[in-house]
């Protein structure tokens, strides 16, 4: 393959700066204009480690003024919360929830809430936390708005989250006591919820409270009275049993795979016995993950999954959570230090692969673990460190330096004796430890996405989206290959690999990195993983240049039938008659393979009919036994079974995190 390099500075770029527009790109070009291309090739590009290339950025003359200069005007970024938005967010909210009250229109009824639980949604996201403007609601802006919502919610018959609503509300300092409407409201999320126990309960507290005004309580309970309990949705969402156990020397992965080591392809993994399709390989939780930031508004922060009520944070407006849980458990690590300079990292344009660098030390529970777990990826993982050019570690050292200059400004280090860039000597290691986790992160990184599926059918329409992106310890040592043997998909924030075809022992485990060969061309492939992987692919569909899937006939070819022999001949023109296997040189019969094939065939046609009658697992369970059956008799490349690969891994994605768009 003819070698790209225009092509691989353009990916290698992308990694670190993804976006065309933010102010990183323009301090990359004033420093790489100042420092002039005979520094950069004959002192710079002469470095041997990542600690002399960063400490060169900040002291050496010829870049450290521009250097200093930019990271000097680091400030906080972020959206602020607006006490009288919320407030006016909430009177909206407020008016279309009375409007719903006095329709009698069962389809306009729910516009109208649907409308109010947007505004209030605003007003919750926008509300500052308690007494920080007492001049707006006495300081509780952020109590009413979720008191607001939780009404709206009830109106919907959505009890859960209304309950929460609730409770938020009461710590954000709602006054409880004499609070009829507080408890009247609890008793409606629970009938909501079909916990009618509960619900008597909290009527009988607020009845308590009502004394003498018995007639208010009793129209309460003519209202719960009328309250249907509406049935949740069952969550198709399921985190998998791994094959046999999990491994306990690779975490996450399942008891019948291992690690091996070769001079040509490095670490990686294979079978360490027979695998059978279906079998999950792998389910792990990320080193880091990090949310796209178009994503931002739509999912939660912290776990990834698509907020309907978001919770938000208690400083900032930019960014949601699905739940208090995970508000509290983002807030009390990582977020505390991004928080102030979200939209700073976002206006720089820098790549979601810098947000994760970023995160593997705000979330650390110290510098120095976060230094051991970034010091010990860039140690075991792929980094190319030998093949990079010095303009692109010059790009990845100022992006080091800005992401130290953040955690400087954020406290990281704690309370710092002056406002200077200079770096103390714990700062310049952390700095080392960001550009290496840069490198590393280039080509060990996975993209996190989600199945958006439709209201009609959780296939038909539905798409792949990419909602952001993580680092995975074990994960990472999986190969690629253009057609992979396992299929990936996400629980949260957890990666799943399920075996898409039998796998023999020591044979390649395989992922796809991106290039796949049903719809890309041989020539296509190795460019864009030499572009973006640095590697030349040697797998099967490379070694003989397998079709596209569009160009692909029906045709299959048997595995001789001979003991030992590894031969594959073509389907037989004659099946009455016997075939010479020219590398055995045995005549065999092929009518139980061309047999079995048929039964094949008729599994995967029933297993379609189950996909598209919703019958999830049923057609996982029909697809694993063609398959299985089918590398039995047979080899790729071969139409339906590409397809009845394709479809399973669409089937157990389905198992996977989904959302409604």
């Amino acid at each position: 393959m003819e070698y790209d390099p225009t092509y691989e500075k353009i990916c290698s770029t992308r990694t670190v700066q993804s976006e065309k527009k933010g102010f990183f790109n323009d301090f990359c070009g004033d420093v790489r204009e100042t420092c002039g291309d005979k520094w950069l090739k004959n002192y710079f590009g002469k470095l041997k480690s990542n600690a002399a290339r960063v400490l060169s950025i900040f002291s050496d003359r010829e870049v450290c003024d521009p250097v200093l200069g930019v990271l000097e005007h680091v400030q906080p970024v972020y959206k602020q919360k607006d006490a009288v938005f919320s407030f006016q967010r909430r009177a909206q909210a407020d008016k279309f929830y009375l409007l719903s009250c006095s329709t009698s229109e069962a389809d306009e009824r729910r516009e109208l809430l649907q409308q109010a639980l947007l505004a209030s949604n605003l007003a919750v996201m926008r509300a500052p936390e308690r007494n920080v403007n007492p001049t707006i609601d006495d300081g509780l802006t952020l109590a009413l708005a979720y008191r607001s919502r939780a009404s709206i919610l009830i109106g919907l018959g959505d009890g859960e989250p209304a309950l929460s609503d609730l409770k938020l509300a009461s710590n954000f300092g709602l006054e409880l006591k004499s609070n009829v409407d507080y408890y009247c409201k609890m008793a409606k999320a629970y009938a909501a919820m079909g916990e009618g126990a509960r619900a008597e309960i909290s009527l009988k507290i607020a009845e308590k409270l009502a004394g003498a005004d018995t007639s208010h309580i009793a129209k309460m309970r003519t209202e719960i009275a009328g309250i249907k309990p509406v049935p949740k949705e069952p969550s198709t969402e399921q985190v998998p049993q791994l094959a046999h156990g999990e491994n306990p020397e690779l975490r996450g992965a399942a008891n019948v795979v291992k690690l091996v080591e070769t001079k040509e392809k490095g670490r990686f993994v294979v079978a360490s016995e027979g695998l059978k399709t279906g079998d999950v390989v792998l389910c792990e939780d990320p080193v880091a993950a990090c949310l796209i930031p178009a994503f931002f508004g739509t999912h939660c922060h912290h776990c990834f999954k698509r907020l309907h009520t978001p919770v938000a944070c208690l400083h900032c407006s930019g960014i949601a959570f699905c739940s208090a849980q995970c508000m509290g458990e983002a807030c009390s690590s990582y977020h505390r230090f991004e928080c102030e300079f979200m939209d700073l990292l976002i206006g720089s344009g820098m790549s979601i692969l810098c947000f994760i660098a970023l995160r593997i030390f705000t979330q650390a529970a110290s510098v120095e673990e976060g230094l051991a777990t970034a010091n010990l990826l860039f140690e075991n993982l792929c980094s190319h460190e030998d093949v990079r050019q010095a303009e692109d570690y010059l790009q990845r050292s100022l992006m080091a330096g800005f992401l130290m200059r953040i955690l400087q400004k954020a406290q990281y280090f704690g309370q710092r004796k002056t406002e200077g860039v200079n770096p103390t000597a714990v700062e310049l290691q952390v700095a080392t430890a960001l550009l290496g986790l840069l490198q590393v992160l280039q080509y060990n990184a996975h993209e996190i996405y989600q199945t958006q599926v439709t209201d009609e059918h959780p296939f038909e329409g539905s798409k792949t989206v990419h909602v952001g992106a993580g680092l995975y310890g074990t994960g990472s040592y999986f190969n690629h290959e253009c057609w992979p043997s396992v299929a990936s998909y996400f629980v949260g924030k957890k990666l799943v690999l399920a075996a898409t075809k039998p796998h023999r022992p020591h044979e390649v485990v395989a992922v796809n990195y991106g290039p796949i060969f049903t719809n890309t061309n041989l020539k296509e492939r190795q460019r864009s993983l030499r572009g973006r992987y640095s590697f030349s692919c040697s797998c099967m569909a490379c070694q003989e240049n397998w079709p596209l899937l569009q160009k692909l006939d029906k045709q299959v070819r048997f595995w001789c039938t001979s003991a030992n022999c590894v031969n594959l001949l073509k389907f037989p023109k004659d099946l009455a008659k016997d075939v010479r296997c020219p590398r055995c040189r045995k005549n065999i019969s092929l009518k139980e393979s061309v047999a079995r094939l048929i039964k094949i065939e008729e599994l995967y046609r029933e297993a379609a009919q189950a996909m598209q009658a919703q019958k999830t697992n049923e057609a996982i369970e029909l697809f694993k036994e063609g398959i299985d059956l089918f590398f039995q008799v047979a080899a790729l490349p071969h139409k339906d079974t590409l397809l009845a690969q394709h479809s399973l891994t669409k089937c157990v994605a389905n198992t996977g995190t989904t959302f409604k768009k």
